[in-house]
């Protein structure tokens, strides 16, 4: 995370860490808390 802050492409360094398991899961658990899913009823 810290060398995504001082990236200076972040979008590029972005791109390519979304490509690893383990960061693309610790994206979508911060967005799961962000923007929860909404629930059926």
């Amino acid at each position: 995370m810290l060398a995504l802050e001082q990236a200076r492409d972040k979008s590029s360094l972005l791109r390519r860490l979304m490509q690893e398991p383990l960061f693309l899961e610790f994206a979508d658990c911060c967005l799961g808390i962000v923007e929860p899913p909404e629930e059926k009823e």
